[in-house]
């Protein structure tokens, strides 16, 4: 790794959390400075403007939530497990998660709804790589017999992702772990009346 990719991965990993937890918006200049250590000068050395910086530390952000989701769902056999450890995982941090400020889709999603539209693409192509992934995981684990054959793979994958999304969303806002509890409880019990 040259010099300029370290200043730039550095840059990225600084700021991930600070645009998870203050926005595109709400993150200045001035933040970003006082974040890295480094000058306009240096941070704009090495990016075009804050919508790159912004962008690359959303991709090192899902990147990072994905590689420890998948460490930890790994440790399952099954595909009915490693879904169980997915839901688990996120129960898991939602109050104290690996980037601070919360879950990155759902925080960037409401700001591509509104006003950094720019991110759009970005983002729901990520969200889209989300419900794949659980589509993948149903999909695999109907082939291999351990889930019964009619069921709806899509449906269930938005079923399953779109309530651990608003589980996310009310936990953090009530500082509450009940929300998220309910909504684990809830997909387990949807896996567990598609299981043969």
């Amino acid at each position: 790794m040259t010099k300029a990719e370290r200043t730039r991965q550095f840059i990225v990993e600084k700021t991930a959390p600070l645009f998870n937890i203050k926005g595109f918006e709400g993150t200045s200049l001035s933040d970003l400075t006082e974040i890295t250590g480094l000058t306009k000068g240096s941070i704009y050395g090495n990016f075009i403007d804050k919508e790159e910086i912004a962008a690359e530390a959303f991709r090192y952000a899902i990147g990072k939530m994905r590689s420890l989701g998948k460490h930890h769902i790994d440790k399952a056999t099954t595909y009915k497990g490693k879904l169980t450890l997915l839901l688990e995982f996120f129960a898991t941090y939602v109050l104290n998660p690996p980037i601070a400020g919360g879950c990155p889709l759902l925080n960037n999603a409401v700001e591509v709804d509104d006003h950094h539209t720019s991110m759009r693409k970005i983002v729901a192509a990520e969200l889209n790589n989300s419900i794949s992934y659980i589509s993948t995981l149903l999909r695999k684990g109907r082939a291999k017999g351990e889930f019964i054959s009619g069921i709806n793979v899509k449906e269930i994958s938005y079923v399953f992702f779109c309530s651990v999304e608003g589980g996310i969303m009310m936990s953090r806002a009530t500082k509450s772990r009940e929300p998220m509890k309910a909504v684990v409880k809830h997909c387990k019990s949807i896996l567990n009346q598609i299981s043969k």
